[in-house]
């Protein structure tokens, strides 16, 4: 178990708990992590405040919860205006990423409060974790963050960056490393994330005297941030391992640069307001970029249809004019794609999804009906 520097020094794990817990926050010192998705230390004292509730949590913190775990709460208006302010008029019913509506599942937890807080004090949270596949839009990372809260931290919070830096920990890799990564679909899954997370919490020491929590929100932090700075698509073939970087953002050549981790994008199609001579209305897809900023101008992808078929190796191109957007491949590129699932003179504008295989740079593109089609259950 090795924790390192940002320059690849081994460092213990005080003096990293040190350099990366402030980062999380804005105005935390200088990251790679762009400020959209940094925290306001008054949001986060309000949402861990919840902690000490625990089984008491009503229908209103659970919105809270959701809203923060979601991204729905615009944290640098929180701290400038000292109250917490949401997106999209945040109300419980705003849709997840996949689509699907959170309020009645957020009212249906509300209603069993009583028996989860029943079940976890018997030794069970598997009680609340196994809710979750009939629950509308939550998948295993959301009911895992019910749990954190209900069990006042004795069940860890679960995060796809602070899982790849557990890893990375436990196997003593250096900032800019390939991870090999799993995300936790079963409560096996999750018990092997506990088992690799308690020597983490144990090695930093600063649990405060009768807290319940198996690792403290600050080795929390540290950890999402941390995980930022690895990677866990596999490096190309013959292509050399990135040396430890000098600086915050892992440098790297086109040619080999790595991937982002993320196994979900989202883009939007747009209008590019011309007809070909065929009578094809132009249209493009611009991808919205991670909060680690993938994808970047010149990364390249292989991309599948939701059949599998191939269309071919697409660069990500200038041109979006939209902040935060990258635009998927040349006007034209993805014209059969387009003729197969909307009408050929017009534009529907309406959200795409675009899901990485289990092969390196290599993702699926579905249609905003495909996607809804193929993951009605949800996931996280």
């Amino acid at each position: 178990m090795k924790f390192f520097d940002e320059r690849g020094n081994s460092i213990d794990c005080s003096h990293w708990l040190k350099a990366y817990e402030p980062q999380y926050f804005l105005g935390g010192g200088a990251t790679k992590i762009k400020n959209r998705f940094r925290s306001s230390r008054l949001v986060e004292d309000q949402v861990c405040s919840l902690l000490a509730k625990g089984s008491l949590l009503s229908e209103d913190d659970l919105k809270l919860l959701m809203a923060w775990k979601i991204g729905a709460i615009d944290h640098r208006a929180s701290e400038q205006n000292k109250k917490i302010a949401y997106y999209y008029g945040w109300d419980g019913k705003t849709k997840n990423r996949y689509g699907h509506p959170l309020g009645s599942s957020i009212a249906c937890l509300a209603s069993k409060m009583s028996d989860i807080a029943k079940e976890i004090a018997a030794g069970k949270p598997e009680y609340l974790f196994n809710l979750h596949s009939n629950l509308d839009g939550f998948g295993p990372v959301y009911i895992i963050t019910m749990l954190f809260f209900v069990s006042q931290g004795r069940y860890p919070i679960y995060d796809r960056f602070a899982h790849i830096a557990v890893q990375a920990v436990q196997e003593g890799l250096a900032p800019g490393s390939y991870v090999s990564y799993k995300p936790v679909q079963r409560w096996s899954d999750y018990e092997e994330y506990v088992r690799l997370l308690s020597p983490i919490g144990e090695a930093c020491c600063d649990q405060p005297k009768n807290s319940r929590m198996l690792i403290s929100r600050p080795v929390d932090r540290a950890l999402w941030v941390y995980g930022h700075s690895f990677s866990s698509q596999q490096p190309m073939r013959g292509a050399a391992e990135p040396a430890p970087p000098p600086v915050s953002k892992p440098q790297t050549s086109p040619a080999t640069e790595l991937v982002s981790s993320d196994e979900v994008l989202t883009g939007l199609i747009r209008d590019l307001g011309q007809s070909a001579a065929n009578g094809w209305r132009r249209k493009e897809i611009l991808i919205k970029q991670t909060m680690s900023g993938y994808p970047e101008v010149r990364q390249r992808i292989n991309l599948l249809d939701s059949s599998g078929a191939a269309l071919g190796e697409l660069p990500f191109i200038k041109g979006a004019r939209k902040a935060g957007y990258t635009c998927l491949g040349k006007p034209g590129a993805l014209m059969a794609w387009f003729a197969q699932r909307y009408p050929f003179d017009r534009v529907r504008t309406e959200t795409v999804y675009v899901a990485r295989t289990e092969r390196r740079d290599e993702y699926r593109i579905y249609s905003q009906l495909e996607w809804q089609q193929r993951f009605a259950a949800g996931s996280d």
